[in-house]
C-alpha cells in the first residue's frame, strides 16, 4: 500500500503526468463534442428523410420480389443470392431456408431508434413514414434481424446465415490497445522532453549537498539544455566564489599566527602584570579563534582528512572530564554504558567534547544540578548526549547556532562565549565523521545536544 502511495505521490509531482493529463483531457473533450455534434446531426429531420426513404425503398423492392402472399421459391432464390436466412410466418404458411432458424417470439424486435420521428414531421415525410411503421429490427446471437411486416405474413431476414457465426469482433479491444499504446508513447515522449528538469532536479540535491563537482549533462539543443548549461555554469561560479572564500580564509589564518606569536614575545617585556595578563588573554582568545578558523576550513573542504583508528569511546570521554575539566568535575555527570569500539578521528573528538561540555558549563547555573554527559550503544552507532539546566535557547535561533560566527547572544564577551564557532565546528566534526548532531531546548528547562556517530 505504501508503494502505491507513493506512486501516486510521484505522478502527482510529475510535470510529465500533469501534461499527459492534459492530453487526455483535450482528447476526451473532443470526444464528446464531435460525438454530441454527430448525435445533433443525427436527430435532425433531414438526416432521417434520407435512411428513413432508403430503407423504406428497400423495403418495397423486397415485398415486391417475394409477392403477396409470399412466394416460397423466389424467397429461395433470394437466399441463393445474398448470404441471407429467411422465415416466413402467415395464416396458412411456416417456412424456413434453415431447420435452425431461431424462435421468433424470442426475438427483441423494435424500431430503430434513428427513424423515430415527430408527429409533425411524420406529416410531410407520409410517402415513406408508413412503409416504415411495417419494418422492425433486432440483434440476436450476433445476427441482425430485419422483419418485415404485410397483409397478415411476417417476414424475417438474418444476416448473416443461422449457421454462419459471425467472426469475432475486436474492434474494441483493438481500439483500446491502440489507445493505451498512443497514451504510452505520448508519456514517453512527454518524458523525454521534461528530462532536463529531473536532471536539474538531481543536480539541485547533489550540488547543495555539498558535491560541487556534479554537473547536469547538457546532450539537449534547445531551451531546457540551455537553462542545463546556464545551472552548470552558475554551480560552477559557485565552486569558485566558495574555494575562494575558503583560501582566503586559510591564508588570513595563517598569516595572523606569525604576529601574534611576535606580540606574546613581546608582551612579555612588560612590567605591570596586570596588564600583560590582560593582554595574553586577549592574544590567546586570538590564537584561539585563529585555531578554530583554521580548523573549520580544514572540516569544510571537499576532501577532509580524518585519522581514523579504534577508540574506546568511555575510556576517552573519561580522559577529556578527568584532564581538561579536572577543576569543574563535580559539576559534571559522567554516565556510559557498555559501547563497542569505534573508529574515530581522536583529536578532533577530543576538540567536539570539549565545546560540547564547556558550552554546557557556561550556561549550567552554578545551583543547578550537574551537567549530563551520558553514552549508548544505538543500532546503527554510538549515540552521546550532553544537557545542562540553563535558560535554554529560543525556538528562532535553535537551527541557527550551528552556523559559523551565529550567537543567540550579539554581545560577544568572554561571559558569554566566543566567537560562535564552537557548534558550527562541532557539527562539522560529526558530519565529516558520517554522523549527526542535533539540538533541542525546551525554553527554561535547558538545552540537550544529541550526537549520533557510526561505529565504521
Amino acid at each position: 500500500m505504501s508503494r502505491i502511495m507513493e506512486l501516486v505521490s510521484a505522478l502527482t509531482r510529475s510535470l510529465s503526468a500533469r501534461l499527459l493529463l492534459i492530453f487526455v483531457l483535450a482528447a476526451m473533450l473532443y470526444g464528446y463534442s464531435a460525438r454530441y455534434a454527430y448525435s445533433v446531426f443525427q436527430d435532425t429531420d433531414y438526416l432521417r428523410q434520407i435512411v428513413g426513404a432508403h430503407i423504406a425503398l428497400h423495403t418495397e423492392y423486397i415485398l415486391s420480389d417475394i409477392g403477396t402472399p409470399p412466394d416460397i421459391s423466389k424467397a429461395e432464390a433470394i437466399v441463393n443470392k445474398i448470404p441471407v436466412d429467411i422465415r416466413i410466418v402467415g395464416p396458412d404458411l411456416d417456412w424456413s431456408s434453415s431447420p435452425h432458424f431461431y424462435p421468433l417470439e424470442n426475438i427483441p424486435f423494435g424500431p430503430l431508434h434513428l427513424l423515430e420521428v415527430g408527429e409533425a414531421s411524420r406529416s410531410e415525410l407520409e410517402s415513406w413514414a408508413r412503409q416504415l411503421e411495417s419494418v422492425a429490427f433486432a440483434r440476436y446471437h450476433e445476427h441482425l434481424m430485419v422483419k418485415l411486416e404485410a397483409k397478415g405474413y411476417e417476414i424475417v431476414f438474418a444476416s448473416p446465415r443461422i449457421n454462419e457465426m459471425p467472426a469475432p469482433d475486436f474492434s474494441t479491444l483493438i481500439i483500446s490497445v491502440a489507445g493505451v499504446a498512443v497514451l504510452f508513447l505520448c508519456y514517453l515522449a512527454v518524458r523525454w522532453v521534461f528530462r532536463p528538469i529531473k536532471w536539474m532536479q538531481i543536480g539541485a540535491a547533489r550540488i547543495g549537498s555539498g558535491d560541487l563537482d556534479y554537473r547536469i549533462p547538457t546532450r539537449r539543443h534547445d531551451e531546457l539544455g540551455d537553462l542545463s548549461r546556464e545551472f552548470n555554469t552558475m554551480a560552477a561560479d559557485v565552486q569558485g566564489m566558495l574555494e575562494a572564500k575558503q583560501q582566503l580564509m586559510l591564508a588570513i589564518s595563517h598569516e595572523l599566527r606569525s604576529p601574534l606569536t611576535r606580540s606574546k614575545v613581546s608582551v612579555e617585556f612588560i612590567d605591570d602584570e596586570a596588564v600583560r595578563a590582560s593582554i595574553l588573554e586577549d592574544l590567546e582568545e586570538m590564537e584561539r579563534l585563529t585555531a578554530d578558523l583554521l580548523e573549520s576550513e580544514a572540516l569544510n573542504t571537499r576532501h577532509a582528512v580524518l585519522r581514523r583508528e579504534p577508540v574506546n569511546v568511555t575510556e576517552l570521554l573519561e580522559a577529556i572530564v578527568e584532564g581538561d575539566f579536572a577543576a569543574e568535575a563535580e559539576r559534571i555527570s559522567l554516565t556510559c554504558a557498555a559501547l563497542p569500539m569505534a573508529e574515530l578521528d581522536v583529536t578532533r573528538m577530543r576538540l567536539l567534547m570539549r565545546n560540547l561540555i564547556d558550552n554546557a558549563l557556561r550556561f549550567n547555573p552554578p545551583d543547578a544540578q550537574p551537567v549530563s554527559v551520558k553514552a549508548s550503544a544505538s543500532d546503527t552507532g554510538i549515540v552521546i548526549v550532553v544537557e545542562d539546566h540553563g535558560p535554554g535557547i529560543s525556538p528562532e535561533h535553535i537551527e541557527h547556532v550551528t552556523e559559523p560566527f551565529y550567537r543567540a547572544d550579539p554581545a560577544r564577551s568572554r561571559a558569554t562565549g566566543g566567537f560562535g564557532l564552537g557548534l558550527y565546528l562541532c557539527r562539522r566534526i560529526v558530519e565529516v565523521h558520517g554522523g549527526e548532531l542535533s539540538i533541542t531546548s525546551p525554553r527554561g528547562r535547558g538545552t540537550v545536544v544529541r550526537v549520533t556517530l557510526p561505529l565504521q
